[in-house]
């Protein structure tokens, strides 16, 4: 079996924007765009299939070095017939690159097992990356029985499966009963720190915009309380999603107006700047897998506030490397925000604190980790 040939099925992936830079919307589209790109480098031959929504999208592109095939599907059709699409093309993959290993990147189950049992199909070797918690909440009904009692039995045919945080391995185990999770976190893929002047009262938000998984909202009412303490505070929000005319209101009903700059998708190179010239990056999430912002901001250097959920308890060492607070607790977030803001000592601490602790997240660290886990399959 040729191990070095490595067929990355992705949910999503990377793309291009109109000056032809590189464009990342979220964790997952960075997480597998850092993975391809490391394990190029480290001498793999690597393709990656993925999805896209756009007609002219649909085929072979050369991306930064990386060989990407993307099958259309349409949003309508995205849901419950997700798997299929992904099953037919990965079919299609392996046939064209005969790779000695698939490596499957979803959210959630759906996507992957469309994959998974392609592979299976074609007896390859298989590794499953999941980037978000199974969870419960927020999910239907068919939803939820198709992932129990379907969904988790064709997971279970993978040969390893990748957890990125404990939390996440101790659900899996528990939902799927697999014998081979393995906990291998996420990564940041570049360097982020700069000594540049920062912008007073700063607070940074990065994320996609979808309350019910990245919180915001908390975020926003906790910035009530702050603006009553220092009303010059100022809350930039990165991302893009389906809360957005939401958090709008909520910023209006809160009479935030002055306080809350709605940033959008910001390229990488400004993203960088971003972190440097905040004073605290603070991260409302009520589940979150291993989120990918959190490292990066710990490299730029910039202290953290957070609710206290495993995985970023885990990230932090339970508040040694950042500060958390008690999951939904709108008061404490901002009494805690109001400390970090209002002391120079305390945020030089916790920036030095999170310089140390991102060396253990280096993307070439954490992708030789996996491709220890390739090597321990041929």
């Amino acid at each position: 079996m040729n191990c070095m040939k490595i067929l990355i099925v992705s949910q999503w992936f990377v793309s291009k924007d109109s000056q032809g830079r590189i464009h990342v919307s979220g964790g997952t589209e960075r997480y597998t765009y850092g993975l391809a790109k490391q394990l190029h480098e480290d001498g793999y031959k690597v393709k990656v299939l993925t999805t896209t929504m756009e007609k002219d999208k649909i085929g072979w592109d050369a991306l930064d070095g990386l060989s990407v095939y993307r099958f259309k599907v349409l949003n309508r059709f995205y849901g419950y017939f997700i798997d299929f699409f992904s099953f037919v093309n990965t079919l299609k993959a392996i046939r064209i690159f005969n790779p000695g290993i698939v490596h499957v990147v979803s959210v959630r189950y759906r996507f992957a097992v469309g994959a998974i049992a392609a592979s299976k199909i074609m007896g390859k070797k298989m590794i499953y990356t999941i980037t978000l918690i199974p969870h419960k909440e927020g999910r239907n009904r068919l939803s939820f029985i198709l992932d129990h009692f379907i969904f988790s039995k064709i997971i279970k045919w993978c040969d390893v499966i990748i957890s990125l945080s404990k939390e996440t391995k101790e659900s899996l185990i528990k939902e799927i009963r697999h014998n081979k999770v393995v906990t291998i976190p996420s990564f940041f893929t570049g360097n982020y720190f700069r000594k540049i002047e920062k912008n007073p009262n700063s607070i940074l938000f990065v994320g996609r915009l979808e309350v019910a998984h990245k919180g915001t909202d908390f975020l926003l009412k906790a910035l009530y309380y702050v603006r009553e303490e220092i009303p010059t505070v100022k809350l930039y929000i990165v991302g893009t999603g389906n809360s957005l005319n939401y958090l709008k209101k909520l910023v209006y009903e809160y009479g935030l107006g002055y306080n809350v700059i709605f940033c959008g998708y910001v390229p990488e190179n400004k993203l960088i700047e971003m972190y440097s010239r905040s004073e605290i990056l603070v991260m409302p999430s009520l589940r979150e897998g291993m989120p990918m912002v959190l490292l990066e901001a710990m490299s730029a250097g910039l202290p953290v506030v957070a609710f206290d959920i495993g995985c970023i308890a885990e990230a932090l060492e339970n508040g040694k490397y950042g500060i958390l607070v008690k999951k939904g607790d709108v008061e404490g977030l901002a009494d805690q925000i109001i400390k970090l803001l209002k002391n120079d000592r305390l945020r030089e601490y916790y920036s030095k604190m999170g310089l140390e602790r991102s060396k253990r997240y280096t993307l070439a660290n954490v992708v030789r980790e996996i491709e220890e886990v390739y090597s321990n399959l041929c």
